[in-house]
């Protein structure tokens, strides 16, 4: 996987975490506000509600009839009472039951107490609920003072001139109640009350009595009427829903809910910003830290240091390694560019290290030149002195000796200056050959023949094995000749008289061949072995012009280069020196 799709990958795999976090948390709080509210309108009216819970908690052990604990908890918290009667009407089972209250139930009695035929002290509720193949009621009551104040109210509320007179005992017991009552017109005009509040309007239309009536949780009070027939007025009283005091401030009965989702859409909110900044220093430590490191890298490049900066690391180590050497997690989504950046501190290293050993070998070099160069120079100037001088008449035949001398050491600088540009150019890929096909073994041959006819090595045995087939290959003669040329000059030179020297053309394979120089002389040791392709390395007396200008193997090592071949030595100390140059015919 590249690196692009290794980071949409990445993006697309966060985004969808951070989604699924985003979904989880909204359901979460969505699914906690409506449980708040279940709460809210179990606290509000419990008895609509809750019935049928409680009937579905009902469980039988041995004949003993039994209700969940909690909702237990909650009837006797609101004031209420539960009793379970069986189709015969006893009493099965009672949890908070005042001491007033019958322990069976005749049919017909409590068909009035619940149709409120027959005066009953509690609020009556019922549920009708089948348990192991038997039906059961269950009866849940409330203390029902509403309806002593109702049967009282005619005999102890009076309107008299414009004002409503109480008595006592009613006051004691709407008090009780925390209650209020109000008096209307027949046009529902209020003409006065008592214990009321400013909340409460000044009229009520019909419709407005029964919907109190009907759903008293939308404005946190029961509404009861009693009606006058004696004056066609109307006597309202109001009483905390469930018989507690419920504190609501201008009838608003949705304040709650709404506080309700107000404050969990504030704690989803802080819960969502947290998740986003959290989000934001994860992804800032996960993808900006590699960043800034690759950063703080590139600067150590520009700096010159060419390592891998460690940063506060106490152990040294670089940042993005584990122990083992490997890329720690953070860092693999960025593994190309890491590569990348290895490999150019590694090549910027190799060509410091180059450029050391390449200003370490130009001084030496320089300094060798410098030395060969000067001491043509020095013979050429003394004897230009000498010839000058007027103290001594010099012969002729002298004047021509000296003139040879400058000569050779002349032409011996000259062959210096032409090597070193040479060297350059060939470094520098800065030299155009003309590589034409030509025969090799033909080729081969009349080059060693040329050699041999040169007067400083006419005593040297020379010997040249061509190949079985023909061989073509395209080459420079003039400078593929220098090359064999410079090869056999050094066999010859650097051996004792009568070494023999032998060259081989050998097809390796249909797409390879080899040119081989061996010779059976001193041999050289590992140390000359690696540096006898260097410029300027010759190791002789630099005095004896026959030994040359010390760039002739590292010219023809890049002469080896240039025509797509290599060069090898294979030499130790006593055996003697065989130097292959292996060249492709193919690709």
């Amino acid at each position: 996987m590249n690196i692009k799709k290794r980071f949409i990958f990445q993006y697309i795999r966060q985004l969808l975490l951070v989604g699924f976090l985003l979904t989880v948390l909204i359901l979460g709080t969505f699914t906690l506000s409506v449980v708040k509210l279940e709460r809210l309108d179990q606290q509000l009216d419990f008895i609509k509600p809750s019935l049928p819970v409680l009937t579905d908690s009902i469980t039988k052990h041995n004949s003993t009839i039994k209700f969940d604990p909690k909702l237990l908890t909650v009837v006797r918290d609101q004031g209420g009472w539960l009793q379970v009667v069986d189709q015969a009407g006893y009493i099965m089972a009672a949890y908070h039951t005042p001491e007033d209250m019958p322990e069976r139930y005749h049919p017909g009695e409590l068909m009035s107490y619940w149709r409120a035929e027959k005066d009953f002290p509690y609020g009556l509720y019922a549920w009708i609920q089948e348990l192991d193949g038997q039906s059961y009621t269950l009866l849940y009551g409330v203390k029902n003072d509403i309806a002593t104040l109702k049967e009282n109210l005619l005999q102890q509320v009076t309107w008299r001139t414009g004002k409503i007179e109480v008595k006592e005992t009613f006051k004691q017991q709407l008090n009780a109640v925390h209650g209020s009552i109000e008096l209307l017109d027949d046009n529902g005009k209020v003409l006065g009350g008592y214990g009321v509040t400013n909340e409460t309007p000044d009229h009520y239309s019909l419709q407005d009595l029964m919907l109190r009536n009907q759903y008293p949780e939308r404005y946190g009070k029961q509404l009861f009427t009693v009606y006058d027939p004696a004056t066609n007025n109307t006597w309202i009283i109001h009483a905390p829903l469930a018989a507690s005091v419920v504190p609501w401030t201008n009838g608003d009965t949705y304040r709650e809910d709404i506080q309700i989702f107000f404050w969990n859409a504030v704690v989803m909110l802080v819960i969502i910003l947290l998740l986003f900044v959290l989000l934001a220093l994860w992804y800032g430590h996960r993808f900006g830290t590699p960043i800034l490191h690759m950063i703080d890298w590139l600067h150590h490049l520009s700096k010159g240091e060419f390592r891998e900066p460690t940063g506060r690391n106490p152990k040294g180590s670089p940042l993005s390694r584990n122990r083992s050497g490997r890329l720690t997690k953070r860092f693999r989504n960025h593994t190309e560019m890491m590569d990348s950046l290895a490999h150019l501190t590694e090549t910027l290293q190799k060509n410091e290290q180059i450029r050391k050993q390449l200003e370490t070998t130009r001084e030496e070099w320089i300094a060798g030149v410098s030395h060969d160069m000067k001491t043509p120079l020095s013979s050429i100037l003394g004897y230009a002195h000498l010839m000058e001088s007027d103290t001594y008449e010099w012969s002729p035949s002298e004047i021509r000796e000296f003139a040879t001398i400058m000569r050779e050491k002349s032409s011996y600088m000259d062959e210096m200056i032409n090597d070193l540009t040479l060297t350059y150019r060939l470094k520098n890929d800065a030299f155009a050959f003309d590589l034409i096909p030509t025969d090799m073994n033909e080729f081969i041959e009349q080059t060693v023949q040329k050699w041999r006819q040169h007067p400083q090595f006419t005593h040297v045995p020379v010997h040249y094995t061509a190949s079985e087939g023909s061989l073509t290959y395209p080459i420079d003669g003039k400078y593929f000749r220098r090359i064999l040329e410079n090869l056999l000059a050094n066999a010859a030179l650097h051996n004792p008289e009568g070494t023999l020297i032998q060259v081989f053309l050998v097809m390796i394979t249909s797409s390879q061949f080899v040119i081989r120089i061996q010779d059976n002389g001193v041999g050289i040791d590992a140390e000359t072995k690696d540096l006898l392709f260097e410029r300027y390395y010759r190791g002789t007396n630099t005095d004896e012009l026959n030994q040359g200008t010390g760039l002739g193997m590292a010219i023809s090592k890049q002469l080896v280069i240039q025509h797509g071949g290599r060069i090898e030595v294979e030499s130790e100390p006593g055996t003697g020196t065989t130097i292959s140059l292996i060249f492709n015919t193919a690709g």
